[in-house]
Formats: structure tokens, C-alpha cells, sequence
């Protein structure tokens, strides 16, 4: 069996914060965030603070090939978010998430995310 290597990052904004309660709010949307980049956690992550990012890497394998339900997602604020740091538009997560669009604007303002044309 082969096994992948799942990466992800987040920007640190409050540098107060410590960073265990980084990894902490990091770590609740991150079994989510690999289900929607098509990975199935396998082992424990690896946290790095590398400057103002918090990095992730953990092995992974992939899923199946079949849609991926983000309705029953625990946190849909993390998965807007997440495709929105890959410059995907706000139309284009809420075609994919089924979010509807105006609920993709509102978190994406609400932090403050960057909103791709």
C-alpha cells in the first residue's frame, strides 16, 4: 500500500497566540479539510511553526474516487476557508460545498479571507 504525504498550512495573524492553541483551533478542521482535499488521514500530523505559517504534514492515503459530501462536515467555515487559500472564487466553493454563495461571502468577510475574482 502506498502512502501519501498530507500537507496543509494556515496563517498565524495573532502572534500571541500560543502554539499549542494554534494546533489546537488548527487540528479540528484538519480530518475535514484532508476529506475535501480527497485524503484520508493515516497516522499522527506534524506540527511546525515555520515564520508566520502553522504547517501540518501527516500520512495520508487517498479516497475513494466518488463526490465528496461536505453537507455533514463539522465545520464548513474551516472547508470555505481552506479553498479560499487555494484562490478559489466564491462561486466556485459554493458550486462545490453546495454553501450557498451568499453563506461563502459572510464567513469569507467575517475573517477577513482573501476572495479571488
Amino acid at each position: 500500500m502506498t502512502t501519501y504525504l498530507y500537507r496543509a498550512m494556515w496563517p498565524i495573524t495573532d502572534p500571541d497566540r500560543t502554539r499549542s492553541a494554534l494546533i489546537a483551533e488548527a487540528s479540528a478542521g484538519l480530518d475535514a479539510m484532508a476529506r475535501t482535499d480527497g485524503a484520508r488521514l493515516t497516522g499522527q500530523p506534524v506540527w511546525t511553526v515555520a515564520g508566520d505559517r502553522l504547517l501540518c504534514e501527516a500520512p495520508a492515503g487517498p479516497l475513494p474516487d466518488e463526490a465528496v459530501d461536505t453537507t455533514d462536515l463539522a465545520d464548513r467555515d474551516v472547508v470555505v476557508l481552506r479553498l479560499a487559500g487555494l484562490h478559489w472564487s466564491p462561486r466556485q466553493i459554493a458550486a462545490t460545498t453546495g454553501v450557498p454563495h451568499s453563506t461563502v461571502r459572510d464567513i469569507l468577510a467575517r475573517d477577513r479571507a482573501p476572495v479571488a475574482a
